[in-house]
């Protein structure tokens, strides 16, 4: 988990975790990845697939399972 308090490795499964988010705007982008929209700086395409950069200059995948809600919820 990276937050702007510092970063964290926690053990649970990503299953488990989206139900704890539930009521927070933000989406899973990628198989192991849960993104706050908040956090969102930028949208880049490397090689046909998008990247996130979120606050703090980290970098989230977006995988072709989730681009397409992704694209129709307005991220990018």
């Amino acid at each position: 988990m990276h937050t702007d308090r510092g970063s964290d490795l926690i053990l649970m499964r990503l299953s488990d975790a989206l139900e704890e988010l539930q009521g927070l705007e933000g989406a899973q982008t990628h198989r192991s990845w849960w993104v706050a929209r908040e956090a969102v700086r930028d949208v880049a395409r490397s090689d046909g697939r998008a990247v996130l950069t979120l606050e703090g200059g980290l970098t989230a995948p977006v995988s072709r399972r989730y681009a397409r809600a992704l694209r129709a919820a307005g991220w990018y």
